[in-house]
Parts: C-alpha cells; sequence; structure tokens
C-alpha cells in the first residue's frame, strides 16, 4: 500500500508544481476590476446575507453574469436562477475513508458529477423579505434548503424554514466556495448541517471594531430529512465577532484581494436530545459505531471555536471542536475532540491576454475519538491549488491528501489521494 501510496503522492506533487510554477510568470498586471454583481435595491436587501453562503459573486463568467434574472431589482418581486455543477476525478477513493478497514480497500479511480444543483434566491413583496431554494439534481434529488430570510430592522434578521445552522464556518461555506475540492475530515464528526427552524440574528456595535453577532438557532433537530426525533428541540447559539470593522462573509480564499484586512473569531455551542449521533445533508443518522436506538436515546453537547482572515490574497481559517454523546441506553460516555487548519496565498497570473487569480494552499486536520464504540485517531494533510476563471463560479481546484488513520487493536496506516475538480455556476 505505500508504494502505490509514494507514486501517486509523486504524481499529484508533480502536477501541484506545475501549477504552483506558473505565479512565476505573472507580469505586474493587476486583476482587472469587476463590475458589482448589482448595485440596487436588490443587493442593499441581500445585504442580510453578508453572513450566508450564497452571496452574488462580482465576477463574471466569460464575459456574462450567471443564470437568469426574473423581474426588476427595486420591484416587489426579484428572482435570479442559475445553475452549478462539480466534475472530480479522484483517486483511490473520493470520500474520506474513516477507519483502518478503509485504507486497506480503497474502491479505485472515480470520474463524474459530484454536485448538480439548481438554485434560486430573490425577494418577494419587499427587498426586505429575502427567499432561498436550492435543490440537489443528482441522487434522489432532495430539497436542500428552502427559506425566507425577513430583515425587520438593519441590525435585526430573521431566517425561517429548512436551511444550514450557522453553527460552524467551513460547514456553512458552500461546497462551491471552499479552498480545496471538499471540506476537511473534522466535517463528517461535527457539523450539525441543515435543520427546520428558525434562526435568529442581532448585530451590535456596527461598522466598529466591536461588530458582532449573535445568531441564536431553535430547530426540530432531525436534520433535513424529516425522521424520528425526540421530544426536544436542538438549541443553537453562535457568537461572531468581525474584529476588523467589516463583515467577513462565509466564503473561503481571497481571489479579490481584499484592500482592507478582514477578520472574524467566533464561539458557537448546540445541543440535542434524540436518536442521531450526527447529521449530514442526508438528514440524522449515526456515527461509525453508535446504533440506532429510541427517539432519546442520545443527548449531544459540542461547541467550537472559529477564526479567520483574509487580506490581499492571504487567507486563514481554522476551526477546534468538542462534542460529547450520551448514550442513555447503555450509559456510554463518549468525547470527540478535532478541528482543521489552513492557509492559503493567491497570486494574479497571466494566461494569454487575460490574468486569473491564483492559490496555492495547505490544511491540517484531526478527529480523536475518545471512549467510542469504535476508538480511533484520524489526520489529514491536504495541499491544494486553485485557478479561478470566474471567482468561484468557475475554478479548477486540485488537491493531494495524505490520510491516516490509528485504530487500537485493529491497525494503522495511510494512504494518499488526489483529486481534481471543475466547479462552475452557470
Amino acid at each position: 500500500m505505500r508504494l502505490r501510496a509514494t507514486g501517486r503522492a509523486a504524481l499529484g506533487t508533480v502536477l501541484l508544481w506545475l501549477l504552483a510554477c506558473a505565479p512565476a510568470q505573472a507580469q505586474d498586471a493587476a486583476v482587472p476590476e469587476s463590475e458589482p454583481a448589482a448595485e440596487d435595491a436588490k443587493d442593499e436587501a441581500l445585504e442580510l446575507t453578508p453572513l450566508d453562503d450564497e452571496l452574488p459573486e462580482t465576477l463574471t463568467l466569460f464575459g456574462r453574469e450567471r443564470g437568469i434574472k426574473l423581474g426588476d431589482p427595486d420591484s416587489r418581486f426579484f428572482m435570479h436562477a442559475w445553475l452549478r455543477g462539480q466534475l472530480r476525478y479522484s483517486d483511490p477513493f473520493d470520500s474520506d475513508p474513516r477507519d483502518f478497514a478503509d485504507l486497506e480497500s480503497p474502491p479505485g479511480s472515480d470520474f463524474g458529477f459530484r454536485r448538480a444543483r439548481l438554485k434560486l434566491e430573490g425577494h418577494i413583496f419587499d427587498p426586505r423579505v429575502g427567499f432561498y431554494v436550492e435543490q440537489a439534481l443528482t441522487g434522489n434529488m432532495p430539497l436542500l434548503d428552502m427559506r425566507l430570510d425577513v430583515e425587520p430592522s438593519e441590525d435585526l434578521r430573521l431566517r425561517i424554514g429548512q436551511h444550514k445552522a450557522l453553527y460552524n464556518r467551513e460547514r456553512v461555506d458552500s461546497s462551491g466556495k471552499q479552498a480545496f475540492v471538499d471540506r476537511s475530515i473534522a466535517n463528517y464528526a461535527f457539523t450539525i448541517d441543515r435543520q427546520r427552524g428558525v434562526t435568529l440574528f442581532k448585530e451590535f456595535a456596527s461598522g466598529r471594531r466591536g461588530d458582532n453577532w449573535l445568531m441564536a438557532g431553535l430547530y426540530q433537530g432531525d436534520g433535513r430529512d424529516p425522521g424520528p426525533r425526540g421530544n426536544q428541540p436542538m438549541y443553537m447559539l453562535r457568537w461572531q465577532w468581525h474584529f476588523m470593522g467589516e463583515v467577513l462573509p462565509f466564503s473561503q480564499t481571497d481571489y479579490e484581494f481584499s484592500e482592507k484586512p478582514l477578520g472574524s473569531f467566533s464561539l458557537a455551542a448546540a445541543r440535542v436530545r434524540g436518536p442521531y449521533t450526527r447529521f449530514s445533508t442526508s438528514g440524522g443518522g449515526q456515527l461509525d459505531g453508535f446504533s440506532s436506538g429510541g427517539e432519546e436515546r442520545y443527548t449531544l453537547e459540542q461547541w467550537q471555536q472559529g477564526f479567520a482572515w483574509r487580506h490581499n490574497g492571504f487567507s486563514v481559517q481554522q476551526e477546534y471542536h468538542q462534542k460529547r454523546i450520551e448514550d442513555h441506553e447503555t450509559g456510554l460516555r463518549s468525547k470527540l475532540t478535532g478541528g482543521y487548519a489552513q492557509l492559503g496565498q493567491a497570486w494574479p497570473v497571466n494566461i494569454g491576454r487575460y490574468t486569473f487569480p491564483f492559490q496555492l494552499g495547505l490544511r491540517y486536520a484531526w478527529v480523536d475519538w475518545d471512549n467510542t464504540p469504535q476508538d480511533r485517531t484520524q489526520q489529514e494533510i491536504t495541499l491544494g491549488a486553485n485557478l479561478f476563471l470566474a471567482g468561484h463560479d468557475s475554478k479548477f481546484t486540485a488537491d493531494v491528501s495524505q490520510i491516516s488513520i490509528d485504530e487500537p487493536g485493529v491497525g494503522d496506516g495511510d494512504d494518499v489521494r488526489f483529486r481534481l475538480q471543475w466547479d462552475v455556476s452557470f
């Protein structure tokens, strides 16, 4: 297995090195200024979404704005619709291996659409009443998001419906706005993902160094897909401080070369009692080794600390997580700790007559399973590269990861994965 891994590591390193040489060819030409995606009442209404994962892009795809628009942004009704897809090649596995057996028997290379989605956003009756809908076009085609965003005042906002709980930045960052091909190994264990309920936002000290948001969520606690749940709802609380005085959007990399530094520090906590030990796009489910049971079998209590920074092409993002699980049927109390840290640097690159942002990034992530049915430690080191043809609306991403697993009593090992992806919205 190590010989196979070494060969793939060499191949991936060579490819990334070739990409990394591109910045050396760049001249002093700056990245052309881009036109704002919208400069009217519609965008003023969407000022409530700097906290969101779906911001209008400022760059255009081949000289054209993505999607189609119905209505006028100044009218009572406006809708913007577009499609997004991810075409990905991976070898020798795509999904992150989570135990020693996954490392020993990788499924092999894979090529195909990882994600395909239809997205709709706009406002109804008033620009202060926004909506967002996201529908998957692959698999069993689930409805991912359907929500209303109401802004009674500039510092008070309400989100109602099915949406990503604003618990941690990595999960709220759209899969199309990541710095690497996909999220880190920590996402599986700690995300609370999409939920159905309400989230209240309150801003304090707007525009000053003390600018901060308090977000409180109350959800049904069974994830995106309705299913069994306990008698208690899920509670979520997040405090987010924008210590540079301006909001840092939920989006990774700094391909726009921010002139002003942007930063964010956050603390969040969540609690729920029900039949699940984890949540994903599929809804509620079980972490490896945990069994299904009664509707109030498990109590989950978790918290996280996050940090993000962006300035002049340089970006940093980090999270630390703790999660406690109490099994009321067996009495077992488990604890998971983990997180990730990543950094990236972007440069303008000349390709023919055009100049595009190019970024290199490095990420380290880990998850430690303590007193769980399947005790183990996972680690990930990933080197990635992005070439932005139209911001996050059209980009090529390549990354190479070394993933290692130490499973006491079973075995320990590591393997290397290579992935190449085109993410496009149109």
